[in-house]
């Protein structure tokens, strides 16, 4: 499958979803909390199930701006206030709370993630002859499904608040006690669910740091922008573990 066919069917993949989780907040009030971390873990996890599934021949020009994919794929939105379907798309991630930063955060956030996680792979790949792919699809487990879960958590069981600051933006917003309970959990199981990365006394360390780390990383990273740092907290984690023990 060559650039253009994987990056054209990335597109219409991303799209389809964001019409069906636009339509989930339109037709059936479904919280927009919920659909936009579909959305932020379909950004990341997309490009990844091609490069495993689909690879093809990359230079390293073709590589870079493949990783940059979700430029044009968000960029329509900005288009929105013209086209119904756009509009309809955009509720998917649209939370009232993050208005009128909701793109800027999503743009600047996703932008930093990707130069954050290159390098990552990049030096797992030379240095312990672990596929990117498979790095990459561990470091965005640990960093988005226990951050995907928190934030559900925290608005359904959630009862002990505490305070968070966004960038561009003097407003406060807040997280849960019981949203970084599971961000908790949900880093313990994926760190399980990928000990073959590790030998015995590694993986032993990495379920003692990895949670810890990256549920203090959740609470404490700025709001809607938690992404890179939760990336370079569990990707540098990782390298760390995997190059002192």
């Amino acid at each position: 499958m060559n650039f253009l066919i994987t990056e054209i069917s990335k597109f219409l993949l991303f799209w389809v979803l964001s019409y069906v989780l636009g339509n989930w907040v339109f037709h059936r009030n479904v919280k927009v909390n919920y659909t936009r971390k579909i959305h932020h873990f379909s950004l990341l996890f997309i490009p990844l199930f091609f490069a495993t599934y689909f690879p093809y021949d990359r230079s390293g020009v073709i590589s870079l701006i493949g990783s940059l994919a979700f430029v044009w794929t968000l960029f329509p939105f900005i288009f929105r206030e013209k086209n119904t379907v756009i509009q309809r798309c955009f509720l998917g991630i649209d939370r009232p709370e993050d208005r009128p930063h909701t793109l800027l955060w999503l743009f600047t956030q996703f932008l930093a993630s990707i130069m954050v996680i290159i390098p990552i792979a990049i030096v797992s790949e030379v240095s312990f002859d672990i596929a990117w792919e498979n790095i990459g699809l561990f470091v965005i487990c640990l960093a988005m499904i226990g951050d995907g879960f928190a934030e559900p958590v925290g608005i359904r069981f959630g009862k002990r608040r505490y305070k968070t600051f966004a960038l561009f933006t003097r407003k406060r917003y807040f997280r849960t006690v019981e949203g970084s309970l599971a961000v908790f959990i949900a880093t313990f199981f994926v760190v399980i669910v990928f000990n073959d990365l590790f030998t015995t006394e590694q993986f032993l360390y990495a379920i003692l740091i990895l949670p810890l780390a990256i549920t203090l990383t959740e609470a404490l990273s700025p709001h809607t922008w938690d992404s890179p740092f939760l990336l370079g907290v569990s990707g540098l984690s990782v390298i760390g573990i995997l190059s002192y023990l």
